[in-house]
C-alpha cells in the first residue's frame, strides 16, 4: 500500500494523470487494472473513475505492491553554459546555447542544466515533488539558439502550455541569403518527414500528413553577404521555420539539411529566438502580461 497526500503541484488533475506520473515504471495496464479492481482511493472512498479532479489536500491510497518512482533520483549536471534571462517565483526565462538538445536521454541537455541551476539556488526541490517536474513549455531545435520558458510549478505550467499556442508571442532572428523581401507573411502547411528528419512546407495543402502552419517574416537589414530577417510564429510546427524558408529560395545560412549556404563549421544555423512577448495570462500570472523579455540580435 502507499499513500499520497496531493500538494500544490499536483491539484487540477485527474488521478489517473497524478498515477502515470508517479508511478512510471509501472505498465499503463497494471494502472488501469487498479481502477477496475477498485484498488485506489481518493479520501477513503474506493474509485473507479480516472477522470476524479485532485485537490490539495486530498489523500490517495493505491493498494497494490508496485513502487512509485523516487523522485530523489535526481543527478546534478554542469551549467556553466546556462544563461538565464529572466527568473521570478513561477517562471524561468533561460538563454538556451546552440548545438544543445532542450531534452535528452542520453546527452547534456537544457533540461538538465535548468533543473541543476534551480536546485542550487533553492528554487526547486525534486524530493519533495510527488509528480511535478519542472519543465520547459516549448522547444527549439538543437542547432537553433535563444530564448526558452520554463515553468517553476504545475498552476504555471498549465496556463503556459496553453498560452505558448495563442496568445505568446515568439519572434526569431536570422541570417539568409541576400536579396530577400521588405515583407513575407507566409501561410500554408507542414510535415515532418522523419527517415529525412526534416519538414515539408507547401502553401497548399499537397498531403494528409500535413498541418497548417503560419509565419511572418519582416526585413531587418541587409547586406552584400545577407539578409538580416525577424520571423514571427503564429503557429509552432517542427522546422516550421526552416522548412518555409527553404521553400521560397531563402534557407537559414548554415542550415545544411535545408540547403542553406554554410560559412563555418560550428554545430549551429544563424537562426535565434531573440524576443518573447506575454499576452493574454490569467492569475498566477497576470502580472507578466505584455511584459517583453528580449535578447540582443547578434550571433557573436
Amino acid at each position: 500500500m502507499q499513500e499520497f497526500i496531493i500538494k500544490e503541484n499536483d491539484a487540477n488533475q485527474s488521478v489517473f494523470n497524478f498515477l502515470k506520473k508517479v508511478y512510471q515504471t509501472t505498465p499503463l495496464s497494471v494502472i488501469y487494472k487498479w481502477f477496475r479492481k477498485k484498488e485506489i482511493k481518493v479520501n477513503n472512498h474506493r474509485i473507479n473513475d480516472q477522470k476524479l479532479q485532485l485537490k490539495a489536500g486530498d489523500v490517495v491510497v493505491v493498494y497494490d505492491t508496485n513502487q512509485p518512482l523516487k523522485r530523489t533520483e535526481f543527478k546534478q549536471v554542469d551549467y556553466s553554459l546556462l544563461e538565464v534571462v529572466y527568473s521570478d517565483e513561477n517562471i524561468l526565462v533561460v538563454n538556451k546555447p546552440f548545438n544543445i538538445e532542450v531534452h535528452s536521454e542520453f546527452n547534456l541537455s537544457l533540461d538538465a542544466m535548468v533543473r541543476s541551476y534551480l536546485v542550487d539556488h533553492h528554487q526547486y526541490d525534486p524530493g519533495q515533488e510527488q509528480s511535478f517536474v519542472v519543465s520547459h513549455v516549448h522547444r527549439l531545435d538543437k542547432l537553433t539558439g535563444g530564448l526558452v520558458i520554463y515553468a517553476k510549478n504545475k498552476p504555471a505550467l498549465t496556463q503556459l502550455l496553453s498560452a505558448i499556442k495563442t496568445t505568446i508571442e515568439k519572434q526569431y532572428v536570422l541570417h539568409t541569403a541576400p536579396g530577400f523581401q521588405e515583407f513575407l507573411d507566409a501561410p500554408g502547411y507542414v510535415y515532418y518527414d522523419s527517415e529525412a528528419q526534416k519538414s515539408v512546407f507547401s502553401p497548399k495543402e499537397s498531403d494528409a500528413r500535413m498541418k497548417p502552419c503560419h509565419t511572418q517574416f519582416k526585413l531587418i537589414s541587409q547586406n552584400k553577404d545577407f539578409s538580416v530577417v525577424e520571423a514571427s510564429l503564429k503557429t509552432g510546427r517542427k522546422h516550421q521555420i526552416r522548412a518555409t524558408l527553404a521553400y521560397y529560395g531563402f534557407p537559414i545560412i548554415n542550415d545544411f539539411r535545408y540547403q542553406g549556404k554554410k560559412i563555418n563549421n560550428q554545430r549551429m544555423i544563424f537562426l535565434k529566438a531573440y524576443k518573447i512577448i506575454f499576452h493574454g495570462l490569467n492569475e498566477p500570472l497576470l502580472y507578466l502580461n505584455e511584459r517583453i523579455i528580449e535578447i540582443d540580435q547578434n550571433f557573436n
